[in-house]
C-alpha cells in the first residue's frame, strides 16, 4: 500500500486500475481495448499482439493550462481510426474469425472427445472439425498396390461421371481414406502432401505404370503414409459416413471431417 501512494505521488497510475481495464476487455463481448483516463503524468499502452488494438492502457488527463494530457489521447484515437481503415489488419481477421465462430449456438450433439494428435508444430491448425478427409475408391488390388508404391493417387476429370468437384473441402483435405469393392471397413489412410491436385493425361498416367488408364485426363495428388501415432494401425467403418452412398455411387469420391471418421472408429 506504501508503494501504491509513492507510485500515485509521483504520477503514475493503479495496477489497480490496469488489472480492472483487463476485467472490462475480457468481459464485454468484442471489445477491442479498454483504457483509464487518470489524474497523472504517465502513459502506458500495451498490445495484446502486435497492432495498437486488442490492448489496454492509462492516459494521464488532468487540468492544466497546457500540458492537460488531451494531446496523447487525441494522438492515440486517430492511431485507431487509421488503424480501422485498414482492411487486411490482424486485428480486423481476427474479428471477422470470432465472429463467425460465433455467429450461431452449437449444436447439443456437436461434440467431439475422442482421442485425435495433438495440435502443434505443423499440425497446429490440426481442428477435428475443420481437417477434411478425401474418401477414395482404388478398382482393384492392382490399383491399390499401384497407390502404395508411386505414392499417387488419382481422381477422373473433365466433367466424367465421378469425377472430382474441387470445392473448398476437397482442395483443403489433408487426408485420404482408401477402399476396395466388397469393404465396408478401412485402415488405408494416407496423408496428403500435394499443394494441390495435378493434371495428367491418360499417357502420362501410363508411363508411371498406371493399370489400363481409360479417360483422357485425370487430377492426381501426392500422399505418403500416415505419421501421426493416433491415426496409425487405426480402422474406419466408412459405410457409416455422413456423405457415403450405396450402390454404385460408393466407388464417387466424397469428403469427410477428421471428427467425423474418428466417430466411426473401430475399437480395438
Amino acid at each position: 500500500l506504501s508503494e501504491q501512494k509513492t507510485d500515485e505521488r509521483k504520477g503514475r497510475y493503479k495496477n489497480a486500475d490496469l488489472l480492472k481495464m483487463h476485467a472490462y476487455k475480457d468481459a464485454i463481448r468484442r471489445t477491442g481495448g479498454a483504457y483509464v483516463l487518470y489524474p497523472g503524468t504517465e502513459t502506458v499502452k500495451r498490445h495484446g499482439f502486435h497492432e495498437i488494438i486488442p490492448g489496454l492502457g492509462a492516459f494521464p488527463v488532468k487540468p492544466s493550462r497546457d500540458e492537460t494530457g488531451i494531446g496523447a489521447l487525441r494522438e492515440f484515437i486517430q492511431e485507431v481510426l487509421g488503424h480501422f481503415q485498414n482492411r487486411v489488419s490482424q486485428r480486423e481477421k481476427l474479428a471477422q474469425r470470432t465472429f463467425r465462430i460465433h455467429e450461431n449456438e452449437p449444436d447439443i450433439g456437436d461434440t467431439f472427445t475422442d482421442f485425435v494428435p495433438e495440435p502443434y508444430g505443423d499440425y497446429r491448425d490440426y481442428l477435428p472439425d475443420e481437417t477434411f478427409i478425401l474418401i477414395g475408391y482404388s478398382k482393384s488390388e492392382e490399383h491399390f498396390a499401384w497407390i502404395c508404391a508411386k505414392n499417387l493417387y488419382n481422381f477422373r476429370m473433365d466433367g466424367d461421371a465421378g469425377s472430382l468437384i474441387l470445392d473448398h473441402r476437397t482442395v483443403n483435405a489433408r487426408y485420404l481414406l482408401t477402399h476396395r469393392a466388397g469393404q465396408t471397413e478401412s485402415a488405408d489412410l494416407f496423408e496428403i502432401v500435394s499443394e494441390g491436385p495435378e493434371v495428367y493425361s491418360k499417357q502420362k498416367l501410363a508411363d508411371a505404370n498406371y493399370p489400363n488408364p481409360r479417360h483422357d485426363n485425370y487430377l492426381v495428388i501426392r500422399i505418403k503414409p500416415v505419421s501421426q501415432p493416433g491415426l496409425q494401425n487405426q480402422r474406419w467403418k466408412f459405410t457409416d459416413l455422413p456423405n457415403y452412398r450405396e450402390g454404385r455411387a460408393k466407388a464417387l469420391p466424397f469428403t469427410t471431417t477428421l471428427a467425423e471418421l474418428m466417430k466411426k472408429r473401430i475399437p480395438g
